[in-house]
């Protein structure tokens, strides 16, 4: 492809309140073989502009100061955007190595959604192997498609015209429900070589505060989106111990493997605290809703 081409990617960096790591997110970018449209688009407060400048990062940047939930500043990064397919990094991760590369390979191949995996910032450190585990035990590298979950997802930019953007009102799981919008040949391949990296938790306190907000979090999606119990959904939440052995096995290998299984404890105590929290938030939403 000539210099002087358009990018064919656009990828939206979305931050809340400036945080540092940002700059690190928006330099893996720009660090890709591939050409891309960059923007950031920031809410909350913080003067990300300054920060990236500071930095010597030079890219678009959109700040709004009210909060806006994911699928809000997606919308916006869209509309600010021009390349024919679109991605998003958000500011706790980094794009690895042919990370934009290995997308298009799969776009210009036919594919309209490209779903990817992600590894762990600290490989060695058993406290963010137990977090990459709980929240990624699904998005492994190693995983076969038929086990993987289809997340962190590039569009063919033509899909938003044909089913709409993504709800800016919810919280969470945006996601999940512009996906639960494609047909079924429209969604997402698994392409295990496009691999981000999340910042893992290191410490074991921080880990089990962050789980309890997720679960509760995750408990007020539960309650909204279907009929059941506190308990079912506690139960259901720490079933997952059981999945997070098999699939790390599968998965990960070599040393990333042992690491991991070393870290098993601790994913048991992690996804213990964030089944309370999932219990409180079904209950609460639950209460909540019985008092209108």
């Amino acid at each position: 492809m000539p210099e002087s081409a358009p990018p064919q990617l656009a990828v939206i960096v979305i931050g809340y309140r400036a945080p540092a790591q940002i700059v690190e997110a928006v330099t893996s970018l720009l660090d890709q073989d591939e050409p891309l449209e960059i923007i950031v688009v920031n809410s909350g407060g913080g003067e990300v502009l300054a920060l990236l400048t500071g930095a010597g990062v030079k890219v678009p940047v959109i700040e709004v100061g009210r909060r806006l939930f994911v699928g809000a500043a997606r919308n916006l990064g869209i509309a600010a955007t021009k390349a024919p397919f679109v991605a998003f990094l958000a500011d706790d991760c980094l794009a690895c190595s042919g990370w934009a590369e290995a997308r298009m390979q799969r776009h210009l191949a036919g594919d309209r959604a490209v779903a990817s995996a992600m590894v762990n910032s600290h490989p060695r450190n058993l406290i963010a192997c137990a977090a990459h585990l709980i929240m990624f035990m699904r998005r492994l590298p190693g995983l076969p498609s038929g086990r993987a979950l289809r997340y962190g997802v590039s569009f063919d930019r033509r899909l938003f015209d044909e089913f709409g953007l993504f709800d800016e009102t919810m919280p969470a799981a945006e996601d999940t429900e512009f996906l639960g919008r494609l047909p079924q040949e429209l969604q997402p391949v698994w392409e295990p070589k496009v691999q981000t990296v999340h910042r893992n938790e290191t410490r074991l306190s921080r880990l089990l505060a962050d789980q309890y907000r997720r679960g509760c979090r995750r408990g007020d999606y539960l309650a909204a989106s279907a009929l059941n119990t506190p308990f079912r959904c506690f139960r259901d939440t720490f079933r997952d111990r059981r999945n997070a052995r098999k699939l790390a096995k599968i998965g990960l290998s070599d040393r990333d493997r042992t690491f991991a299984m070393m870290s098993m404890p601790i994913v048991w105590l992690a996804l213990l605290v964030k089944s309370v929290g999932v219990y409180i938030g079904v209950r609460n939403r639950v209460k909540a809703a019985t008092r209108k």
